[in-house]
């Protein structure tokens, strides 16, 4: 009897202690798996914290990186520009050099309403000169005085003074030289003399005298001459 009880009392002992063993197994695994988790929050948590360091530093790398670039594409922009800049009004310059050029050369000219002559003037008067222009007689003033003017009618590329012989008395002639613009009022429109020059002599007032020959009288030439209007 006394041995089946101490077997019994093992028995029961040898149990327990597994029940025991197993509760606090678990108890253990239990803490372990809160202290696991813990420790797997805080590792992520700083993980999270270094990447989100990581992140933002990475972000104000790239900031820094793109504002250094926006500063040097701003830079290069603003060199691009003023040397553009400075290219344009440099051309415009040129440009308006050129053409304020251009416009002296050309200013010299004459202008007749009533025939819708334009044409320029060219100083003297030799078959090259009146081949492209007007012609002016060296001999004659340029500007105060009787100027004096030639110019084919018939004939050649350049007949700018076909139609002279339609003017009357009052027809306007515009003058333009580099002093300035002259308005005339025609007084003549003759038939002269080849060799009567005295039309083309200097006079006290403003005058201007034009030459031109006429058709199939060669010993002959036209003479129209205007006044100043003042």
């Amino acid at each position: 009897m006394l041995n089946y009880t101490s077997k019994w009392i093992n028995t029961v002992s040898f149990f327990v202690t597994i029940i025991l063993s197993v509760i606090l197994f678990a108890i253990l695994d239990i803490s372990i798996f809160k202290n696991n988790n813990r420790l797997n929050n805080q590792i992520s948590n700083v993980s999270v914290i270094y990447q989100n360091k990581y992140v933002i530093a990475k972000k104000r790398n790239i900031k820094t990186n793109l504002n250094d670039k926006l500063l040097e594409l701003l830079q290069v922009s603003n060199i691009d520009y003023n040397v553009n800049k400075s290219k344009t009004i440099t051309n415009k310059k040129e440009k308006e050099t050129y053409s304020k050029q251009k416009e002296i050369e050309n200013i010299w000219r004459i202008e007749i309403p009533k025939i819708g002559l334009i044409a320029p003037i060219k100083s003297g008067t030799t078959q090259e000169i009146l081949a492209t222009a007007v012609g002016h007689f060296n001999e004659s003033q340029k500007w105060n005085g009787n100027v004096a003017l030639a110019g084919h009618n018939r004939g050649y590329n350049c007949n700018f003074f076909q139609n002279i012989k339609k003017l009357k008395k009052g027809d306007k002639i515009i003058y333009y030289t580099e002093n300035g613009k002259r308005e005339y009022s025609v007084e003549m429109n003759e038939i002269i003399y080849q060799t009567d020059w005295r039309y083309i002599e200097d006079t006290i007032d403003n005058r201007i005298t034009l030459i031109t020959c006429v058709e199939n009288m060669y010993e002959y030439r036209r003479c129209v001459q205007a006044k100043e209007i003042i």
